[in-house]
């Protein structure tokens, strides 16, 4: 008996057998795209910050999991994560500039830092897990710094529908949380408490299926005005807003909150 494959369906089979043939993907990621939002006080003296690779053994292959994916516009993964998070830095109006004197007054060691990407079969979601770790020394105090960040996409028509979700935000995410952190403990500057009124009113009502990227905003203005609307959040129908929320909370440092996070 002969059976007709309608196109959809053609498709998806194909994607499928590409997923179950071990063949190497080769991706493009975007370039994180730098904050446009200043802090209310600027940074002006220089300071250098020290990236420095410790990672051994497995831990130093950056793109790694069931699927052999190559990005080929990252040669130099400890590369890619320094000149984007000073830029981050730079934007915000934090004098950051990159050293690798080890007497500079910050440092970051990075101990773990991939993207692990899973896929059960052809025909469920591709998911990644972006993942950074490693000791902050600032000033002489040492602080854990990381970023977890785990997104799944179905591909429908093309592998390469995944570049975006699995791979550009989650790097763009990761360079500003990052940032975030190294603010809040080497800096504490502030947007704007207007900026952060602004991103709620933005946030209420809408409908946009990448809301989500708005709220973690929200943690990145390291303003206690956002504390509020945050809380708000974590009952969001939507549940990458809600996590977000509660993970934006996190970046904030909001302690008062502790409680009310254990419930999650």
């Amino acid at each position: 008996m002969t059976m007709k494959m309608k196109g959809p369906v053609l498709v998806l089979v194909a994607v499928a057998l590409i997923f179950m043939s071990g063949c190497a993907q080769n991706y493009y990621v975007k370039t994180p795209t730098p904050s446009a939002s200043l802090y209310t006080d600027k940074g002006d003296a220089e300071t250098g910050l020290k990236i420095e690779d410790q990672r051994v053994g497995d831990d130093k292959n950056f793109s790694v999991g069931r699927l052999k994916v190559n990005l080929k516009n990252i040669e130099d993964e400890m590369a890619f994560l320094r000149e984007n998070l000073i830029q981050e830095l730079n934007s915000r109006g934090i004098a950051v500039v990159a050293s690798e004197s080890d007497d500079t007054p910050l440092r970051f060691i990075v101990r773990k830092y991939r993207i692990r990407n899973h896929r059960s079969t052809g025909f469920s979601p591709f998911q990644t897990a972006t993942i950074v770790s490693g000791d902050y020394v600032s000033n002489g105090e040492t602080k854990k710094l990381a970023f977890y960040f785990r997104i799944g996409k179905v591909p429908m028509w093309s592998m390469k529908e995944v570049v975006d979700p699995c791979y550009s935000i989650p790097l763009s995410i990761m360079v500003k949380e990052l940032a975030s952190k190294i603010n809040r403990f080497s800096f504490d500057l502030q947007m704007p408490r207007e900026k952060v009124e602004a991103l709620v009113q933005e946030i209420e009502g809408s409908e946009d299926n990448f809301l989500f990227l708005k709220v973690l905003e929200l943690g990145y203005t390291n303003h206690p005005a956002a504390i509020g609307p945050l809380v708000q959040l974590t009952d969001h129908d939507d549940d990458y807003v809600k996590v977000a929320a509660i993970c934006s909370l996190g970046v904030l440092g909001a302690v008062d909150q502790f409680e009310f996070l254990k419930k999650w």
